[in-house]
C-alpha cells in the first residue's frame, strides 16, 4: 500500500532530524579535535623545557618541538603543513581567547565554519573588546549562514575596534606575503596576500588580458585563460596567445 502524504512527510522529517543529529555530532567532534590539538601543542613546550639545545642547532628546543608538532599533525590528519598551522592557531584561540565560541561549538549550536569566522574576525580585535565582540557575534551565529555571519562580524569588528581603518590597514600591510602550496596531480597553488587595491588591480589586469584573448579560434575557457595569462605575465612579462603557447615559444 502506498504511504499517505502525511506518512511521507513524517518520514522526510525524520530524515532531516537524522541529518541535524549528524551535523551536531560533527560540531562536537570538531570541538574535541580542537581541544586535543591544543593539548598536544602545550605538551611540546613542556618537553622542550627539559631538553637541552643541541650544539650548532639553528633552533632552540621550543622551536624544534613546535616544528615537530606541526609536521606530525599534518601527517596524522593528512593535510598540508600550512593547514596544520592554521588548525593549531584556531585551536589555541578557541581554548584561550574565545571560550564562548568553543562552548557553542561543543553544544552543536554552531558549525566549525561559523567558529572559524568568529576566530578570524576576532584576531584583530583588541583583548579588552574581544569578550563583547564574541558575545554579540554569537547572538545570531546559530541562525545564519557562515558567509552572512562573516559579514555581520566584520561590521561589528569595525565598530568595536578603537583604531581607525587606516591605522589597522597600515599594520596589516606589513603582513603581506605570497604562499606556495603543492597540490595533487602535479599541480600547485600560489596565493598573494596584499593590499586590496593592489590585488584587485592585479586581478583586473589578468582578467582583461584573458578577455582580450577570447575568440572563435580560442579553445580555452576564461578561467584557463586567466591562469595562463597570470603565469605568462609572471614568467615572461606578457601573455602569450594560444598559437605561441602550443609551439612553446616564449617572449624574449
Amino acid at each position: 500500500m502506498k504511504p499517505s502524504f502525511i506518512e511521507e512527510q513524517e518520514a522526510l522529517g525524520e530524515h532531516f532530524e537524522a541529518i541535524a543529529e549528524a551535523e551536531l555530532a560533527i560540531a562536537v567532534a570538531f570541538a574535541r579535535r580542537a581541544e586535543l590539538v591544543e593539548v598536544g601543542r602545550r605538551f611540546g613546550p613542556a618537553r622542550a623545557n627539559a631538553a637541552a639545545r643541541l650544539p650548532g642547532s639553528r633552533w632552540d628546543a621550543a622551536e624544534v618541538a613546535e616544528r615537530e608538532f606541526v609536521s606530525e599533525l599534518a601527517c596524522t590528519i593528512r593535510v598540508p603543513r600550512r593547514t596544520a598551522e592554521n588548525l593549531i592557531a584556531e585551536s589555541r584561540a578557541l581554548a584561550g581567547e574565545l571560550p564562548a565560541t568553543r562552548a557553542a561549538l561543543e553544544a552543536g549550536e554552531i558549525s566549525y565554519q561559523h567558529a572559524k569566522v568568529v576566530i578570524n574576525q576576532a584576531w584583530s580585535v583588541p583583548d579588552e573588546a574581544k569578550a563583547a565582540f564574541e558575545a554579540e557575534v554569537l547572538r545570531s551565529a546559530g541562525t545564519v549562514t557562515a558567509s552572512k555571519l562573516k559579514y555581520r562580524a566584520r561590521l561589528l569588528r569595525e565598530r568595536l575596534h578603537p583604531e581607525t581603518i587606516r591605522a589597522r590597514h597600515q599594520k596589516s600591510v606589513r603582513d603581506r606575503a605570497m604562499f606556495f602550496e603543492p597540490e595533487p596531480d602535479g599541480m600547485a597553488s600560489l596565493t598573494l596576500y596584499d593590499s586590496a587595491e593592489k590585488v584587485a588591480g592585479a586581478y583586473e589586469r589578468v582578467m582583461l588580458a584573458a578577455l582580450s584573448l577570447q575568440g572563435p579560434e580560442e579553445e580555452r575557457t576564461l578561467m584557463q585563460l586567466e591562469a595562463d595569462v597570470f603565469a605568462d605575465i609572471i614568467l615572461d612579462g606578457s601573455p602569450r596567445p594560444a598559437s605561441a603557447r602550443a609551439s612553446g615559444v616564449r617572449s624574449t
